[in-house]
């Protein structure tokens, strides 16, 4: 009779699969051994890049390296498989995961954590270069053809679209870049908003407005970009009759939307429910409101009952539940709820060593501010390096 040691083990009885790299399904993974009995598999579109340090990346302040990670070797460690490719759809009858290449990966529970893309007119040719903050590639690649701009002595004419924090941080940045180039050239950022940081205190936006005219940054309130054309980037003002003739030009060689942030595409192909600019609808205990074995977290699901604003302090504190939740529903257990927090801690990189931190009503400004951002940046990134 054969020893306990030598009995092979039977082999995991359900199967989790993980769509999408972001904050919460990091916290899964690294956890992984609260999941037994289980094969949990990671799809993995190619990197976690971290979007609370994007802006400090755009500016020069970090490297690209420094704001990026690979999941794969955390999923190593862990002992969960990694799978490279994306999402394109769900079977739902035969409980599978299609990706794009045609893999079908079967699943008894699913989460989805899938970020969200940014929105932006189609670029024209010719017209300026046209690029968005989400993918944060993109923005890598905007520094790179910036820096070369800059080393051949050219200074092309920056339009940021956004008023909100990713639009303001966008702008501070790439000012900081090029006075870190030595480059003196136009940035203008162009908001719907009649104010900066329209969910912010007044004093808060009062005081940006003057940092960013201290820096040269011009800023256009009630006006939105509708377009590209040849020679910059088709703005209409709210002041203006929204006939053809009220269009105008503003020069750009390069337009950068900030706003307009929505879940991606293939959201809408799952045969799931939704919530339309919103992402995937899911009830508290972040299931979906179609499927009790679909989870879905951060900016890819809209929570029925709170509308959340898209910044990654949400996924991170949903990361805990998801994974009691995905736990609790492979052994038949009763769910928990997810409640968020009514005022969540934002700190704006500002560039050039300074930093805005706001909560609720009450705002806070300087280089301590940033020293903060950057201590709650880098532990987060260590915990999963």
């Amino acid at each position: 009779m054969p020893h306990l040691s030598d009995t092979p083990a039977a082999p995991p009885s359900r199967q989790l699969v993980l769509v999408g790299a972001g904050h919460a399904h990091l916290h899964v993974v690294s956890h992984r051994h609260r999941l037994d009995d289980t094969r949990v598999t990671l799809v993995d579109p190619g990197g976690f890049w971290y979007s609370g340090m994007a802006n400090g990346m755009l500016g020069g302040r970090l490297t690209p390296a420094e704001d990026r990670l690979d999941p794969a070797r955390l999923a190593a460690r862990h002992g969960v498989t990694a799978v490279r490719g994306r999402l394109a759809g769900l079977d739902l009858i035969h409980r599978q995961a299609i990706l794009e290449d045609g893999r079908a990966l079967p699943f008894d529970l699913l989460s989805l954590n899938l970020g969200s893309i940014c929105q932006a007119p189609p670029a024209r040719r010719p017209g300026p270069a046209v690029w968005t903050v989400k993918p944060i590639p993109c923005l890598v690649a905007l520094r790179r053809c910036l820096e070369a701009d800059f080393r051949r002595g050219a200074g092309p004419r920056l339009v940021v679209v956004g008023g909100g924090a990713s639009g303001v941080e966008v702008a501070c940045n790439l000012s900081a870049l090029s006075r870190r180039h030595g480059v003196n050239n136009t940035i203008t950022l162009v908001t719907r908003g009649q104010r900066l940081l329209e969910d912010a205190p007044r004093g808060a936006s009062r005081w940006l407005s003057r940092l960013l005219a201290r820096r040269g940054i011009q800023v256009l309130g009630g006006t939105s970009v509708i377009g590209h054309a040849a020679g910059g980037a088709l703005i209409r003002s709210d002041e203006t009759l929204r006939g053809e003739d009220s269009l105008a030009l503003l020069e750009a060689d390069h337009v950068i939307h900030a706003s307009g942030l929505t879940p991606p595409r293939v959201i809408d192909r799952l045969g799931l429910p939704v919530i339309p600019d919103r992402g995937l609808a899911v009830a508290s205990s972040l299931q979906s409101t179609g499927d009790p074995d679909v989870f879905a977290a951060g900016d890819c699901a809209a929570m029925v009952d709170h509308r959340l604003p898209r910044l990654g302090v949400y996924s991170v504190r949903q990361a805990p539940v998801l994974l009691d939740n995905l736990a609790a529903r492979l052994a038949d257990r009763p769910l928990r709820d997810h409640v968020p927090q009514p005022r969540a801690l934002a700190i704006l990189d500002l560039g050039e060593g300074l930093g805005l931190a706001i909560r609720g009503q009450s705002w806070w400004t300087g280089r301590l501010m940033l020293l903060w951002k950057r201590w709650l940046d880098r532990r987060f990134m260590a915990r999963y390096r």
